[in-house]
């Protein structure tokens, strides 16, 4: 059987958290609360598995993040929280010695004012996007196109707040490396038969995941496009175009259209 491999950016996070010098981990447990304090006002906080861990900010102090865990767990859960410009990111683990007050200031923080565009900082959206890849959804299966044995399916759709994430699946059912040249979204109008004065223009997405600029033979991607808000107008649609990097014009092009209805149908996360 055709081995198939889903590339997600678990050893690049492990190489960038290996590289810091301080590990930010973090022990909690099911039969006593923890807290962690910050110098000001959280910004925003979201933990990997909310089935495994419980992390709010305590309405009461919003500079104290309140955490404990549902239940025993083997493998690590992340925690990301914003707070006076810098990101902290945390590994969860479990056991019964967990403090009950943890200082922030003992960790290491990034500053979280960098950003892609005008949505959110990066680690925030790189937080939100392993969220959308961690969740393995494929609801949009009718989404699809193939050509040449690539495919290009649109897997999901999600909301938060006003950010749209679009999670798209490319997979290489040939021996050959498909090499990304672009890949580009338009919103267009629909196919006619006499297509006359198509008016049609460019969007960027504000930050995307994986940058995947490879796709080895056999082997399946998920990548995340991330956008402000949009719906599409009547007799319009997104295109979604998958360009190859190949010598002359040879290259591998798919063609993808999505409808105002997909989007509709966002999921919230």
């Amino acid at each position: 059987m055709k081995a198939l491999v889903i590339l997600i950016l678990g050893m690049s996070l492990y190489l960038s958290a290996s590289a810091q010098t301080t590990t930010n981990f973090i022990q909690l447990s099911d039969t006593k609360t923890s807290h962690l304090v910050f110098p000001e006002q959280v910004d925003y906080v979201q933990a990997g598995d909310y089935s495994l861990v419980q992390a709010e900010v305590v309405p009461e102090l919003s500079n104290l993040v309140r955490m404990k865990a549902t239940q025993a767990f083997e493998k690590p859960v992340s925690l990301t929280v914003v707070c006076a410009g810098r990101i902290y990111a945390f590994e969860l683990g479990y056991g019964n010695e967990a403090p009950i007050i943890y200082q922030a200031a003992s960790f290491h923080a990034e500053d979280a004012q960098t950003f892609s565009g005008k949505l959110l900082p990066d680690g925030v959206l790189r937080d939100l996007c392993d969220q959308v890849l961690d969740k393995h959804r494929k609801n949009y299966r009718n989404r699809k196109v193939q050509r040449e044995g690539i495919r290009l399916r649109l897997n999901s759709i999600h909301l938060h707040d006003d950010v749209l994430f679009l999670e798209l699946e490319i997979r290489n059912r040939t021996p050959m490396a498909y090499d990304v040249e672009s890949a580009h979204f338009w919103i267009t109008d629909k196919r006619q038969v006499k297509a006359t004065n198509v008016q049609e223009y460019l969007i960027t997405p504000d930050y995307t995941r994986n940058k995947i600029r490879r796709i080895p033979g056999y082997t399946t991607v998920r990548e995340v496009f991330v956008f402000e808000k949009m719906t599409i107008p009547n007799q319009r649609i997104l295109l979604v175009e998958l360009n190859e990097n190949a010598l002359g014009n040879t290259g591998r092009k798919l063609s993808l259209e999505l409808k105002n209805k997909d989007i509709l149908q966002a999921r919230k996360l």
